[in-house]
C-alpha cells in the first residue's frame, strides 16, 4: 500500500492521509508514466483548442491587422485571464511555504507547475505590444485632445511602455520557473537514475549536482524564500502595470488607484481557485486519493473564502467612490463597466465571483469536503474569465482612433459582442493553457515527493484519553 488509512472521525472523517514514505516515490513514479482514456482524451481535446486558438488569431489578424485595438479585446482578456492564474498560482505555492503550513504539501506542486504555462503568457504578449496605441497623439497639438494619453509612464521612460512591459512579464516567467526548478532539483535528482528518454535526459541536466547534503537543503530553503520575496513584489508591480497600461489608460479620464487592486485580488482568487479544482481531479480521477487528504480543501477553502471578501469589498470601494464623485467621467464609466452597456457581465461575474462562492464555502460541513471547496473554485475561475472580458473588452473599444487622447470619455460606447474568430480565441487560448499544464504533468510529478515525505516525519495518529487526534510536530 503507498498510503495508509485516511484517519479522522465523526465530522472529520477521512480529513488527514498518512503516506508510506517508503513506497511513495516508485508509486508517484508509476502514477506519473501511467497514461489513462480519459488523460488522451483531455489532451487531445485541449489540443484541438489549441489548434482552434491559432486558428482565430491568424483569422483576425488576417481580417484586421495589427492597427487598432479594438478588434483585439477579447484576446486581451484571454491574455489576462491566463495571466492572472499563471502569476497567482506560483506565488501560493511559495506564500503556504513560507508560513510553513503542513496541509500545503500535496498543493505545492500543482501550484508551480502552472509557471510553464507562463511561457505561453511570454508567447502571446508579443502581438500585443503591436496593436498597444502609441502613448503620443500621432496628430501632434490638436485643439480639444492630449498630446499624450493618460498613462502611469508621464514621465515618457526610454522604451515606456511596451519594453517595460515585455520586460516585467519575461521576468515573471523566469522567476516563476526557477521556483519550480528550485523545488523540483530534490524529486528529479532521486528519480535521474531511473528515468529513461527526454525525462531521464532533462533531470540529469537540471540536478547534476544536488546529492541532499545539509549544506543544498539549506541553500534550497534560503533560495525558495529569495525567489519567493521577489515573485511577490514582482507580481504585484506587474498587475498594476498591465491593468493600467491595457486598462485604465485606453478609457479616457478613467484614473483609480483602487482598480490595480480589484485585479491583483483577482488573481489570487482564480489562481487559488484553478489549483483547488486541479487538486480535486487528481484526488477524484487520477488516483491521488491516498496524498490529497481533505485537510488541504479544508484549509485552502479558508483562504479562498477570505480573499472573495476581499473582491466584493474592493468592487464596493471602487463603485462608492465613483458614485458619490458624480463627475461626467466617473458616472460613464459606471455605465459602461457596471450598470449599462456590460450590466448583464457584470451581474454574472458578481454571481460568479462572490455571491455563488460565498454561498458555497461560508457553510463549514461544506468547505470540510474535497467537492465543496472545489465547486467554489471552479466558480471563481468563471468569474475571472467574465471580469476579464468586461473589463478588457470594453476597455479596449472604448474610444477608437483619435478619441483616444481625448482629456475623457463623454459618451458610453454599446457593447462589442464576440465574433467565431473572437470564440476561438478565447476557449481556444483557455484550452491550450490546459494543454501545455497536462503536458507539464509528464514531465514533472504533481506532487513535491519530498514536501510529501517531510510531512510524514511531522505527523502520526496518537490518542489522549478516549479520543484519537491527529499529532503534529513543527520542523522550527
Amino acid at each position: 500500500m503507498a498510503a495508509t488509512e485516511a484517519k479522522g472521525h465523526g465530522q472529520h472523517a477521512g480529513m488527514w492521509i498518512y503516506p508510506d514514505a517508503a513506497t511513495l516515490s516508485q508509486d508517484i513514479s508509476e502514477k506519473s508514466k501511467a497514461t489513462s482514456s480519459a488523460f488522451k482524451t483531455a489532451l487531445v481535446v485541449t489540443g484541438i483548442l489549441f489548434v482552434l486558438a491559432v486558428i482565430g488569431f491568424i483569422a483576425r489578424a488576417a481580417d484586421d491587422g495589427f492597427d487598432e485595438i479594438g478588434p483585439w479585446g477579447y484576446y486581451n482578456a484571454v491574455f489576462s485571464m491566463i495571466f492572472m492564474v499563471t502569476s497567482g498560482a506560483p506565488l501560493a505555492a511559495c506564500a503556504f511555504r513560507f508560513t510553513k503550513s503542513h496541509w500545503r504539501r500535496p498543493l505545492s506542486r500543482v501550484a508551480e507547475l502552472f509557471s510553464i504555462v507562463g511561457i505561453l503568457n511570454l508567447i502571446m504578449f508579443i502581438p500585443m505590444m503591436i496593436f498597444l496605441p502609441s502613448l503620443d497623439n500621432p496628430a501632434g497639438v490638436v485643439e480639444g485632445q492630449m498630446e499624450l494619453r493618460r498613462t502611469i509612464w508621464f514621465e515618457g521612460p526610454i522604451g515606456a511602455p511596451l519594453a517595460w512591459d515585455l520586460l516585467g512579464v519575461a521576468f515573471l516567467v523566469i522567476t516563476a520557473i526557477a521556483i519550480l526548478w528550485t523545488s523540483a532539483m530534490a524529486d528529479m535528482a532521486e528519480a535521474r537514475n531511473t528515468a529513461t528518454g527526454f525525462k531521464g535526459w532533462l533531470y540529469r541536466r537540471l540536478s547534476g549536482g544536488w546529492y541532499g547534503t545539509k549544506r543544498q537543503w539549506n541553500v534550497q530553503k534560503a533560495g525558495l524564500a529569495l525567489l519567493g520575496a521577489f515573485y511577490f513584489m514582482t507580481v504585484v508591480f506587474m498587475h498594476f502595470v498591465f491593468s493600467s497600461d491595457y486598462a485604465q489608460s485606453l478609457i479616457p479620464g478613467w484614473k483609480d488607484s483602487i482598480f490595480p487592486v480589484i485585479y491583483t485580488v483577482t488573481s489570487f482568487q482564480v489562481s487559488l481557485g484553478a489549483i483547488l479544482v486541479a487538486l480535486f481531479i487528481l484526488r477524484r480521477w487520477g488516483g491521488y486519493e491516498g496524498y490529497i487528504g481533505k485537510s488541504t480543501f479544508w484549509s485552502a477553502s479558508k483562504v479562498l473564502l477570505g480573499i472573495t471578501l476581499l473582491w466584493i469589498y474592493h468592487m464596493f470601494a471602487f463603485f462608492i467612490t465613483f458614485w458619490y464623485g458624480r463627475l461626467e467621467i466617473e458616472q460613464n464609466i459606471i455605465q459602461y463597466l457596471i450598470s449599462d452597456t456590460y450590466s448583464i457581465v457584470f451581474i454574472l461575474n458578481a454571481l460568479f465571483s462572490f455571491v455563488l462562492p460565498f454561498a458555497v464555502l461560508v457553510w463549514n460541513p461544506v468547505r470540510r469536503t474535497d467537492w465543496g471547496p472545489a465547486l467554489a473554485g471552479l466558480l471563481v475561475v468563471i468569474g475571472g474569465l467574465l471580469f476579464n472580458i468586461r473589463i478588457f473588452v470594453a476597455s479596449a473599444n472604448a474610444a477608437p482612433g483619435e478619441k483616444l487622447y481625448a482629456f475623457f470619455m463623454e459618451h458610453v460606447p454599446a457593447p462589442v459582442y464576440p465574433d467565431i474568430w473572437d470564440v476561438f480565441m478565447v476557449v481556444g487560448g483557455l484550452g491550450a493553457a490546459v494543454f501545455i499544464y497536462l503536458l507539464s504533468t509528464r514531465i514533472l510529478p504533481v506532487l513535491s515527493l519530498w514536501e510529501v515525505k517531510e510531512g510524514t516525519l511531522y505527523q502520526k495518529w496518537g490518542k489522549l484519553f478516549r479520543g484519537e487526534y491527529q499529532i503534529l510536530g513543527k520542523p522550527e
